[in-house]
C-alpha cells in the first residue's frame, strides 16, 4: 500500500518552466522543497517547488548543500491553480541554468512500499 496526498490544487495539464536563483533547499519528509527567486516581466517572484522523497535524494548523494543560495537552476513545474507561486516538480528533472543535470531518479530496485 502506498499513501500520498493528491495534486488537486495544482494545474497538472500545464507546465511552467522556471529559471531562477535558489534561496533555500530543505531536505525533509514527506517531500523536500526548493525556494527560488524568478525574474519575469513583473520583477522578481518567489517560488517554492515540492519535489523528491528524502530517502531517495540522500541515496543519490543529495545533502543540504547540493543546491546553495545563489545557484541558478532551471526547473519545470505544475503551478497552483489559484496563482500562488507554490508548485510541484513536473518532469523529474532539475538542471543548473547551464544545463548540467541534478540526479533525481530512484536508485534501480528501490520501491516506495509501506509494509503494515
Amino acid at each position: 500500500m502506498y499513501a500520498h496526498h493528491g495534486n488537486v490544487t495544482y494545474d497538472m495539464k500545464h507546465t511552467v518552466v522556471l529559471t531562477g536563483t535558489v534561496t533555500q533547499l530543505e531536505l525533509a519528509n514527506p517531500h523536500s522543497t526548493i525556494a527560488l527567486d524568478v525574474r519575469d516581466e513583473n520583477g522578481i517572484s518567489h517560488w517554492t517547488v515540492e519535489f523528491g522523497v528524502l530517502r531517495e535524494l540522500k541515496d543519490q548523494g543529495w545533502t543540504e548543500t547540493t543546491l546553495k543560495p545563489g545557484d541558478e537552476i532551471k526547473i519545470a513545474v505544475h503551478a497552483r491553480k489559484d496563482g500562488d507561486h507554490s508548485s510541484i516538480l513536473a518532469n523529474g528533472v532539475i538542471t543548473y541554468a547551464d544545463g548540467r543535470p541534478l540526479p533525481l531518479n530512484p536508485t534501480p530496485g528501490q520501491h516506495r512500499v509501506i509494509h503494515w
